[in-house]
């Protein structure tokens, strides 16, 4: 087996290095988590009802950006790799890539451009649309955050069935969806490259010791 990094771990991958050689504890991390897929098929779930309205809202989303966005959006069931990434893209467009993120809360969603921003970067979206768009081919990939009201059965004691659902409804739903663009940077997609490479050897290591 070879190392090839999840377009979803990729910015865990990416963080800062110990030292030029060393992967710092982040990235060891990424590289444990695929060495524990590939030799028990183990995958951490995160069951959290901001994950599952994500889930359970898909659709709506979907129907959400391409009316606002009037783009005609395929949902994507193909997962790609090469000899250095493997992902499977969301939604598919005739010369871009899409990615919809359900914010689960009206103080959880980016209401400013350069917030939006941030949480691309702090969700290392930026990394994986770059992915994305090297397995299929793409030069943009948009990050679509998009707000909705919560369903009731994700509502727990302390959370506001008014602010999850009546005033999340008044809000017009122009205001509810912010898009960030995301441009293919070949330069990136090289360094993601090399990281991926330095970290075949702790990778092999890991395996070696954990299969055995």
């Amino acid at each position: 087996m070879t190392f090839k990094c999840r377009a979803s771990a990729l910015g865990g991958l990416m963080t800062r290095l110990q030292n030029k050689t060393t992967l710092g504890k982040t990235s060891k991390k990424v590289v444990l988590n695929a060495v524990l897929l590939d030799v028990f098929d183990y995958r951490r779930e995160i069951d959290a009802k901001m994950i599952n309205k994500g889930l359970m809202l898909e659709d709506d989303a979907i129907k959400a950006i391409s009316l606002l966005k009037a783009v005609k959006l395929t949902k994507n069931t193909e997962r790609k790799s090469n000899d250095w990434f493997s992902g499977e893209c969301d939604l598919l467009t005739d010369d871009s890539i899409r990615d919809t993120k359900c914010s689960w809360s009206i103080d959880s969603f980016p209401w400013t451009h350069d917030d939006a921003v941030q949480k691309v970067k702090d969700g290392g979206y930026d990394w994986q649309g770059q992915v994305y768009m090297e397995l299929w081919g793409k030069k943009v990939h948009y990050v679509d955050f998009v707000l909705l009201p919560t369903p009731h059965s994700l509502l727990g004691y302390n959370d506001d069935e008014y602010e999850h659902v009546d005033l999340v409804n008044r809000i017009p739903l122009q205001k509810r969806i912010r898009s960030v663009k995301i441009e293919y940077d070949e330069s990136l997609i090289e360094q993601a490259k090399e990281r991926v490479e330095m970290s075949r050897d702790y990778y092999n290591e890991l395996l070696k010791e954990i299969s055995s």
